[in-house]
């Protein structure tokens, strides 16, 4: 499976892809039963750091993977569902930790995702992101 680079499009029947390659059964439901309820959108990494000089600094060097994984779960994430958006949260902790960070750098990027990802935010990565907006 190819995995995107940071800057690639990612359209729903590619996040139907992945989704597929990672296990994530319940967002292929979720994305196979409504794909008319999404937009494309274009994969950055970890949001707002750089990837290589972070991962290289940090000793994580899955990171831009580990993204990808979270971006997936906050993209098709479903509305309104705070619980939804902890487990995804707390699931790219434990891979951040797993992968080599620190349990102090692991607490911060835990805290960065949990609270810049509020659905309440609406930015380009703020849970179920690539939601198209209802009319």
């Amino acid at each position: 499976m190819n995995l995107p680079k940071i800057g690639d499009p990612v359209t729903t029947e590619y996040a139907i892809e992945l989704c597929q390659h990672f296990g994530f059964d319940y967002l292929v439901e979720r994305l196979e039963a409504y794909p008319e309820d999404y937009k494309e959108w274009v994969f950055d990494g970890a949001s707002m750091i750089p990837d290589n000089l972070f991962s290289k600094l940090f000793k994580i060097p899955n990171l831009t993977e580990i993204a990808l994984r979270h971006d997936l779960k906050y993209a098709y994430g479903a509305s309104g569902d705070n619980r939804e958006k902890l487990k995804a949260d707390l699931e790219f902790a434990l891979e951040v930790l797993n992968d080599g960070a620190s349990a102090e750098m692991t607490k911060l990027m835990f805290t960065a995702v949990d609270v810049g990802g509020k659905e309440i935010l609406k930015t380009s990565f703020s849970w179920g992101f690539a939601r198209k907006k209802k009319k």
